[in-house]
């Protein structure tokens, strides 16, 4: 009959129902959704979808549902958008592992004629009741600062236009107040994107909450040509046990892993950057002490950071575009021999570069002026354009011929103005991702970083698109683990670059109870202002530095030889485990905290889903207290298994315990050693006859 309800159940707690003129979900990962079925209230609980095409609005029965594809564990549905020639085509796809669920929209216009999209986001209703949403402010070297807000009259998420995750993150998390169930939405964004949630009262009880989430809407004016298709922003869902973000940090891992990385490197070389040893400031013989030191530590790439280009005069900003070798300070045009110089020491040469940005002096904005799209005093090419495009293209492989490249950091430190083709970046941004796709896949040898003052646009979608990405400006070590625990919850460890970054300063200040002649050399470690710097110990600067893809910046030619030795240590442990931690999902065993918040105790543990191994890291944070108890997770409960506590010559066997016992009790940290060095890793392993051990 045309009117029976059909139902589709994923064992990953989404279920769809259907009949032959309607669409809805009934469950989305474990929870209900809109009117569990009855879909007679107020428009703005209505349908799946909010578009608007021509001026006009379009939502809830005005989708006419034409066709449904299913196949396991997926649903393609298509609808027409009301009497217009435009179809809706939405693809759903589930993750019985994980529970995660992904949307994907596409916009086709299937008329002779033009139409103007203003407005096409998903949408997805949550039942009456007093919710909490969890949101991310994020910044310049405060990125991923999030918290739990009462929703009250409704809330608007977005960023700084072209930087998606500065000014906050594309991540909401939604729970019932007191409730220990929740849901958490990521969009992948292709240009500027948006989320919202808005409380829908009917009558004096409690309000739907409307989630609405997408390509942004503030600008869009998007013409729609005859046979186009347009796509939108894939967007997951996903469950969140216990109603807690963190916690579900591992199930978003797990699921990136299986589905988003099929083709990326499996690891990373351990790079020595040059930037925090004197920024911009490049020296040709401290680099070649910099060069022995990387040498001797055990890294296998030096990568020149900013500072090497422009061939004529002005700051290193102004002349950004201009990718010729200065001639006067610098390289003063030979840096192909110091590159020589680099792989005859046995390492890789990387290179600094930001293609995106032009500044005053790049000479392609006089040569092309067509191309450009000014942005204030800087300007952006317009990759739309195919001649344009080409040309980015061909200046980023010269870069990557000319000096035989291992490494390219790529970086985007401007903000984009406002999008005055009315695509909202969406254009732009997709053919940035075809450019950076081409060029990987042309010199699959060369490792890409990504950058973008840090972590300001570090989103799960450029993520794909690069071979890691850069977790943060500040690298001081405490700000680090705390942008780390927020960064967690949307975006997976092992794809993560960062820096223990490092000077060494001798009899600085007296240690109590000793002389100033026996007292100890300072380790020191920038604050998140650069110009100032605070003393820690090395263990904890450099195990800041480890649950991720690790390198190493700063002064490693003044270390001293017994800190040389120990920074050496580190990298061969971090070595030995690279692979494991590309490959791992994350635990994070205390909740986060404000980047503000500099005392207490944080956790982590890795472990990779195909190995019975886990890496836990334990972090003692100024006038700590008393440790939390840290429960491993993921262990098999009838299972012995080993603990190893450091790396180098200071590692030392612990506790052998079943999984459960772990589990129960948690760890013993008075086995660390972390109270002295602030800092400790313990590798936990099931125990196998006859087996070594690893670290």
């Amino acid at each position: 009959m045309a009117n029976d309800v059909m139902t589709t159940i994923w064992d990953c707690g989404t279920v769809f129902d259907r009949t032959a003129e309607r669409f809805w979900l009934a469950r989305l990962c474990g929870l209900p959704v809109g009117r569990e079925g009855v879909d007679n209230g107020p428009v703005a609980t209505q349908g799946v979808a909010l578009l608007r095409l021509d001026g006009r609005r379009y939502e809830g029965a005005q989708l006419a549902l034409e066709q449904v594809e299913e196949a396991p564990m997926s649903l393609v549905c298509r609808w027409r958008v009301g009497d217009t020639a435009v179809r809706l085509t939405t693809t759903w796809m589930g993750d019985a592992a994980t529970g995660v669920v992904s949307r994907r929209d596409t916009l086709t216009n299937a008329g002779a004629r033009p139409v103007v999209v203003s407005r096409c986001l998903a949408r997805v209703t949550l039942p009456p009741g007093w919710y909490e949403c969890y949101t991310q402010a994020s910044a310049w070297c405060r990125e991923s600062q999030g918290a739990w807000n009462p929703l009250h009259t409704g809330l608007r998420q977005s960023h700084l236009s072209g930087r998606t995750t500065e000014g906050g993150t594309p991540y909401l998390a939604v729970r019932l107040a007191g409730a220990a169930q929740g849901i958490a939405f990521h969009v992948l964004p292709r240009g500027n994107w948006t989320i919202r949630v808005t409380p829908v009262v009917e009558g004096g009880g409690r309000p739907f909450a409307v989630v609405e989430l997408g390509l942004s809407d503030e600008n869009l004016h998007r013409p729609l040509r005859p046979r186009e298709t347009f796509e939108l922003p894939e967007i997951l869902c996903q469950p969140l046990p216990g109603g807690e973000a963190h916690l579900g940090a591992p199930i978003l891992h797990r699921y990136l892993l299986a589905h988003h990385y099929p083709s990326a490197k499996p690891q990373a070389p351990v790079v020595f950057n040059t930037w925090f040893d004197q920024f911009e400031v490049l020296e040709v013989s401290r680099l070649r002490t910099q060069l022995a030191a990387a040498q001797e530590l055990g890294c296998e790439v030096f990568v020149v950071d900013a500072g090497w280009y422009g061939a004529g005069e002005g700051d290193w900003g102004a002349q950004t575009g201009d990718w010729r070798e200065k001639t006067k300070t610098a390289f003063c045009g030979r840096m192909r021999d110091f590159a020589d110089e680099v792989r005859a020491a046995g390492l890789g040469f990387g290179l600094w570069m930001e293609p995106e940005r032009f500044g005053s002096l790049a000479p392609i904005r006089a040569k092309h002026p067509e191309w450009f799209i000014p942005v204030g005093n800087q300007a952006r090419l317009d990759l739309t354009k195919p001649p344009a495009w080409r040309w980015l293209r061909g200046e980023i492989v010269r870069l990557v011929k000319t000096y035989r490249l291992a490494w390219m950091k790529i970086d985007f430190n401007f903000r984009v103005d406002t999008d005055d083709s009315g695509a909202e970046l969406s254009d732009y941004t997709a053919a940035w991702h075809r450019l950076l796709d081409d060029v990987r896949a042309a010199y699959p040898e060369v490792f890409f970083e990504g950058c973008a003052s840090g972590a300001m646009r570090a989103d799960l979608e450029m993520m794909r698109h690069f071979d890691n990405f850069f977790l943060s400006d500040t690298v001081n070590p405490t700000d680090a683990l705390r942008i780390t625990q927020g960064s967690w919850l949307r975006l997976p460890p092992g794809r993560i670059g960062r820096w223990p970054v490092i000077r060494s300063v001798e009899r600085a200040v007296c240690d109590y109870g000793r002389t100033m002649q026996d007292s100890a050399p300072l380790v020191l470690v920038p604050t998140s202002t650069w110009s100032m710097a605070e003393s820690t110990s090395l263990d904890y600067a450099l195990l800041a530095g480890m649950p991720g893809m690790m390198g190493i910046s700063g002064d490693m030619a003044g270390l001293t030889a017994a800190q040389r030795a120990r920074v050496a240590e580190a990298i061969a442990f971090f070595k030995t485990w690279r692979r494991f931690i590309t490959g791992a999902i994350g635990y994070l065993l205390t909740p986060p905290e404000p980047i503000d918040h500099r005392e207490e105790w944080i956790a982590f543990q890795l472990r990779n889903p195909d190995a019975e191994e886990s890496l836990v890291f334990v972090y003692r944070l100024g006038i700590a207290g008393v440790p939390p108890i840290l429960r491993p997770q993921g262990l098999k409960p009838g299972r012995r298994y080993a603990l190893r506590w450091g790396f180098g010559a200071t590692a030392k066997d612990g506790e052998v315990g079943k999984g459960a016992d772990l589990e129960r009790d948690g760890l013993r940290l008075q086995e660390s050693g972390i109270w002295q060095e602030r800092a400790a890793v313990c590798v936990i392993r099931a125990e196998r006859k006859g087996s070594k051990k690893k670290g």
